[in-house]
């Protein structure tokens, strides 16, 4: 199928939605509901928050917010009952200009399936303010039927965690794994979806957070789900290149019942 981007307006079932992503389909669910409301909230946070990480912490135990997602998943067709999800994760990315060093919130160029191991993994993400080019999320094309050199066989989130509580300096512990030779980005892809929107990718596409040459801050929300029939009939991406040394299924956890996701 290769890459395109389609823009949806209602539900896609589990089986289409798959077939879809899994051939590399980027996928924009316009207009979502609870999305709208969960960006009326966020701006009462963000106006309360003294710091980002007060903001991240409060986001992330508020009922309503896991509440409104929720929502939002099934409103676009996601099935509760055979899906697990991850936790919610609100990104903040101040304008590259009004701080010195690394990008605070940017994430670098990565597959999400070079740290997971999961092929059936997918990838939800939206914004609560406005966004343009100059501050949102890249896709990088040719790179879902080429491989790229990458350091996910020696990464270990634990490990990553464990150094940084031991107060090492964030920037030289990168979040995710890396690709460890120059990426081509003449074939860059932006995305620009509007509060409300809900993209939809697989978690095995090349992406990565655009620095934030805007002169406003980013936004945004992401979360991740596997779809456990997926997982027993073994259907998901394709793994050009990952080599991470353990399937962490734990991280996913039932949309039904909080159980965690096992091997099927």
């Amino acid at each position: 199928m290769g890459v395109s981007i389609h823009t949806i307006s209602g539900r896609v079932d589990d089986e289409r939605r798959g077939d879809l992503i899994y051939g590399g389909g980027l996928l924009v669910f316009k207009d979502v509901a609870p999305l709208r409301e969960v960006a009326s909230l966020a701006e009462g946070l963000i106006g309360e928050a003294v710091s980002i990480d007060e903001l991240q912490a409060r986001f992330k135990r508020d009922e309503r917010v896991n509440e409104l997602f929720r929502a939002a998943l099934e409103h676009v067709g996601v099935t509760g009952e055979r899906t697990y999800w991850d936790p919610i994760r609100l990104r903040v990315v101040p304008p590259i200009e009004s701080h010195a060093g690394p990008q605070i919130g940017r994430i670098g160029v990565h597959r999400d399936t070079w740290g997971s191991n999961v092929l059936q993994q997918t990838n939800w993400w939206t914004t609560l303010r406005p966004l343009s080019a100059l501050r949102t999320i890249a896709f990088y094309p040719r790179y879902w039927e080429r491989p790229i050199a990458n350091n996910s066989a020696d990464w270990d989130l634990d490990a990553v965690r464990e150094r940084r509580r031991r107060g090492e300096r964030v920037e030289e512990l990168p979040i995710v794994p890396e690709p460890t030779e120059p990426v081509d980005t003449e074939a860059e892809l932006r995305i620009v979806v509007e509060p409300g929107d809900f993209l939809c990718f697989s978690g095995a596409h090349l992406h990565a957070s655009v620095p934030n040459t805007s002169d406003a801050t980013r936004y945004s929300v992401e979360l991740r789900t596997v779809n456990a029939d997926d997982l027993t009939a073994d259907r998901g991406a394709p793994n050009l290149d990952g080599r991470a040394p353990a399937v962490p299924l734990e991280w996913f956890r039932s949309m039904a019942d909080g159980t965690p996701l096992r091997e099927p």
